[in-house]
């Protein structure tokens, strides 16, 4: 049977909302939905590049689905999030019970805020029963963060306070973020040359280490520009799928604008890899990759905490996951190029560790990190990424260039303006 991608996506939505909002924790039929979602999943993989023409479409659809079908494991098995219960029962990130019986506590006594922890029953007291619970469930498939609630992530950028009092300045803010977004995008779009593609940006030219000779300094800031292009690119459109969402969900009140905290964190806390993936980036994944770890490792292999081998082994299973779930995204675009740089991160963390115990370049430490250790922390930054983007820009590149329908936005603002003024 064929059918659009896009509909495996909200039979996902909608079968975790219901999933959630109106089942007990422990029920069995959250096993029992697993496979369904899982074969949902596969077939939007698979059918976006038969009915998505632009590859970034493409990947953006299949990422979020497996993305989804993955926070369903981690809210519904995993942690046990139930309408009845007011949240979960479990925290698989701590390994901690949350509640003793599902239902068995009264949800009024819920003291933590959030739209899927304070009170759900008294959360939408307009409504009926079935439809606070599926916007319950609903608030929960949104909650990738867990944003003001005890399972929140660590390091999540606060929300402005004149933000977090008026829904309308909210929403305009949202708005206008929506709308540099697409610019941004738009623009990198239409910048786009295809001949410093042809010259600098081939898939030949990943390698640097063996062609070392060749390589001049003009195609090392070349590789410096693309991956900083590779960022904003991908922080542009993420910020915005992210934006839009937060818009919806607050304009419809299915949550506070409270709930939607800024996207990634500040820049100037980029002088470290640790730092960037753990206070900059966006921390979506944050959660269901750490309980996912912490299930095979504690829970599968039986394997103690709190040991320096699991520690590392957690590191690397944390991004072998992560390597999986983006090898996915590109095969929904129709290539495969993703494995082997997600698993580069684990090798310089670990390397890193002791520069880091130098510089105190690690979040959340108590001394102030020096100008010169974030220069430092900044330099090696910008020369991992320079080493490590092209593998994963270059082919998407090449395969942009052969697209009819190349570029993410759908409608070129500039390109219109140009013809309207010219």
């Amino acid at each position: 049977m064929s059918y659009h991608p896009l509909l495996d996506q909200a039979a996902v939505l909608v079968a975790t909302s219901i999933i959630v909002g109106f089942t007990r924790a422990d029920s069995l039929w959250r096993v029992a939905c697993l496979p369904l979602l899982g074969i949902l999943t596969w077939h939007c993989v698979f059918s976006c590049p038969v009915y998505i023409n632009r590859s970034a479409w493409a990947s953006a659809i299949g990422g979020y689905t497996i993305s989804s079908f993955l926070h369903y494991f981690d809210v519904a098995v995993l942690s046990g999030w139930s309408f009845d219960g007011g949240g979960p029962l479990r925290d698989p990130v701590r390994r901690a019970r949350v509640a003793v019986i599902p239902g068995s506590r009264d949800p009024k006594d819920s003291t933590s805020r959030g739209p899927v922890g304070r009170k759900s029953q008294d959360r939408y007291p307009q409504l009926s029963s079935i439809s606070k619970r599926f916007k319950f469930g609903l608030a929960v498939f949104f909650s990738w963060r867990f944003v003001n609630t005890p399972q929140q992530v660590r390091n999540l950028p606060q929300l402005s306070p004149k933000l977090r009092a008026s829904r309308t300045r909210f929403l305009s803010h949202t708005a206008l973020t929506i709308v540099v977004c697409y610019l941004l995008l738009d623009i990198m779009d239409s910048s786009a040359d295809a001949e410093v593609s042809a010259k600098f940006y081939t898939p030949e030219k990943v390698s640097v280490f063996s062609r070392i000779s060749d390589v001049s300094l003009e195609e090392l800031a070349m590789r410096l520009f693309a991956a900083a292009g590779l960022c904003t690119g991908l922080i542009s459109f993420q910020r915005g799928v992210y934006s839009i969402a937060a818009f919806l969900c607050v304009a419809t009140r299915v949550s506070d604008p409270d709930d939607w905290p800024p996207f990634n964190g500040p820049l100037t806390e980029t002088y470290s890899l640790r730092c960037f993936w753990s206070t900059f980036w966006h921390q979506t994944n944050t959660h269901r990759l750490n309980a996912m770890s912490n299930f095979l490792l504690h829970d599968v292999l039986r394997l103690p905490r709190g040991t320096k081998l699991v520690r590392y082994l957690r590191i690397w299973l944390i991004f072998l996951i992560s390597g999986i779930i983006h090898v996915v995204i590109d095969l929904a675009s129709g290539k495969n190029v993703t494995v082997h740089i997600v698993l580069l991160p684990p090798r310089i963390l670990t390397g890193w560790n002791p520069v880091n115990r130098y510089t105190r370049s690690q979040p959340n430490t108590q001394k102030p990190v020096k100008l010169w250790q974030r220069c430092v922390g900044w330099s090696w930054l910008g020369l991992w990424m320079a080493w490590t983007a092209p593998a994963y820009l270059y082919p998407i590149m090449a395969q942009e260039e052969s697209e009819k329908n190349g570029g993410v936005v759908p409608v070129s603002m500039l390109g219109y303006s140009k013809r309207i003024m010219g």
